[in-house]
């Protein structure tokens, strides 16, 4: 009669829509008739089991449909060999607040430095946070804009890349655009702006902006947008790759002191 019983309730669970709680009720149950635990308490057990099971499926989808190609923490992050950001502000970066805000950030500097494992940790952390986030490098974003508008269908493309709460773009300044490429690049930037975030790395000072997209009304236009609510991060320093070379031998040291060697 008792496993009926608990066959009725399992079932119950599930058309309830609580599958978790329904796999678990058999420990749940033996639980409870061990430690003769209150049962309210119990309950709420029951119930913190479902929606933590729940929050780290909802996290595990977010983060297959970022598309972020690789996990990175920011506890990892070694902040001691970077000149230009403190851990007081990775931390702030990681509480998420700016994703909160709609603000931008922009993580700036030579190759090498760990800008991609910054905006990686922190899509990471932003998609178990509950927030939606998508990641693309600047190549990728470009392709994509200038394939939706040859296709007619640019007004979808940049509705869809609106949605993420964050928009990750990698590596903006290894290429320059075209007039067509600065422009779409603009109106994505002018559709999300104060709408949600956008994170994004580039080696290029906003000085060189004019010439990276070819145009310097463009590139004002997208600059005004893209700072006016935003945190910049300018970090400075030798590429951990190169340093790591040097250290096996495999690059002269002279050749860094020289300056012949910038860490793309």
């Amino acid at each position: 009669m008792k496993s009926v019983t608990v066959e009725i309730l399992r079932n119950s669970l599930l058309e309830l829509n609580l599958g978790f709680a329904s796999n678990y009720i058999d420990t749940f149950l033996h639980e409870q008739a061990r430690d003769e635990r209150p049962l309210l308490e119990s309950l709420c057990d029951l119930l913190e089991h479902e929606i933590t099971q729940r929050r780290q499926r909802a996290a595990k989808t977010r983060l297959k449909l970022s598309r972020l190609p690789q996990v990175k923490n920011v506890e990892d992050f070694k902040v001691e060999e970077v000149e230009g950001i403190t851990k007081k502000k990775l931390l702030e970066l990681s509480s998420l607040s700016f994703v909160e805000r709609k603000d931008n950030v922009v993580l700036m500097g030579p190759s090498g430095l760990g800008k991609t494992h910054i905006l990686s940790a922190l899509v990471y952390k932003a998609c178990h946070q509950g927030y939606t986030a998508y990641y693309m490098s600047a190549q990728e974003l470009i392709e994509e804009l200038v394939k939706a508008k040859r296709q007619n269908r640019l007004k979808r493309k940049l509705a869809s890349l609106c949605k993420p709460h964050l928009l990750a773009i990698d590596e903006i300044g290894y290429e320059t655009f075209t007039k067509e490429e600065s422009t779409l690049f603009f109106n994505l930037v002018a559709s999300r702006y104060e709408k949600s975030s956008i994170i994004l790395t580039t080696n290029k000072t906003f000085g060189q902006w004019g010439e990276l997209l070819g145009d310097n009304a463009i590139a004002t236009a997208t600059l005004d947008r893209l700072l006016h609510h935003a945190d910049v991060v300018i970090m400075k320093g030798e590429s951990y790759r190169i340093k790591n070379r040097t250290k096996l031998g495999l690059i002269p040291s002279n050749l860094l002191s020289s300056g012949k060697h910038n860490g793309k």
